[in-house]
């Protein structure tokens, strides 16, 4: 009997199994850290573990669970958790192109983040897209939980910093992206935004300096739709075609 969301065959490369485990191993890395930061904070472990569960964005745990060890309002470490998931809506836009049109895409939606969509984007074709996609996305939905509640018992012996776990995420994004580079607007797009994002993050709150990089789309998008109207203010309606001679005129 087969599954709809049966990955494990012979669709995806080693190279992609490969990718998987290596981001796997950083993802149980940064998660017993977010557990360890949650219990310092004063946070149960079930609440630990539900918030992994269903929010599956580590920046957006990092930050609520910061803004309340802060003394903000849980108000407000709602707010900033979805404004720092925010930049989910552009991993939407990556993976839909490859998305089954059907129920599927409601579950999977759930899995979409910065790891599942850098490392579906390695696929050659939809299929292998969509593969590597869910095996990536199953893989954090399994082990970030886990590992979370096994750093809130762990408590404060886990030391994120000491570890460089902030520097081990965007390298291995960039390792994954690095064949999209290629292409010259990618690059530049690319470019801008961390330049955005590295001149914000030191003004801005924990978290939301990255996000401040999807500006970067919102500015092209405004260009795009300026060029569109700056062209049909010059081109007005349809091309009109010449008429063929009638036997008066001729």
């Amino acid at each position: 009997m087969s599954s709809p969301f049966r990955t494990i065959d012979r669709v995806l490369p080693a190279s992609t199994y490969r990718a998987v485990a290596i981001i796997t191993v950083t993802i149980v890395a940064v998660a017993l850290s977010y557990g360890a930061i949650s219990a310092t904070a004063g946070f149960a472990w079930w609440q630990t573990l539900l918030l992994a569960a269903f929010a599956l964005g580590g920046a957006a745990e990092f930050t609520f669970v910061g803004v309340i060890a802060a003394g903000g309002a849980p108000v407000l470490a709602v707010l900033a958790g979805l404004l720092v998931n925010s930049r989910n809506f552009a991993f939407g836009m990556a993976v839909g192109p490859f998305f089954p049109q059907d129920w599927r895409a409601l579950i999977a939606a759930h899995w979409i983040n910065d790891e599942s969509t850098a490392v579906a984007r390695t696929g050659v074709g939809d299929r292998q897209r969509w593969h590597a996609f869910l095996l990536m996305g199953a893989a954090i939905a399994l082990m970030w939980p886990s590992g979370a509640v096994v750093g809130q018992w762990l408590g404060t012996v886990i030391d994120a910093d000491m570890l460089g776990l902030d520097a081990a995420f965007p390298i291995i994004l960039f390792c994954l992206i690095r064949g999209d580079l290629k292409n010259r607007k990618t690059l530049c797009l690319t470019l801008a935004g961390i330049l955005v994002a590295v001149l914000l993050t030191p003004i801005l709150p924990l978290g939301l300096g990255a996000v401040t990089s999807l500006s970067v789309f919102a500015v092209l998008a405004l260009g795009w739709l300026v060029r569109r109207a700056v062209r049909s203010r010059k081109m007005p309606g349809a091309p009109t075609t010449t008429a063929p001679e009638s036997e008066a005129t001729r």
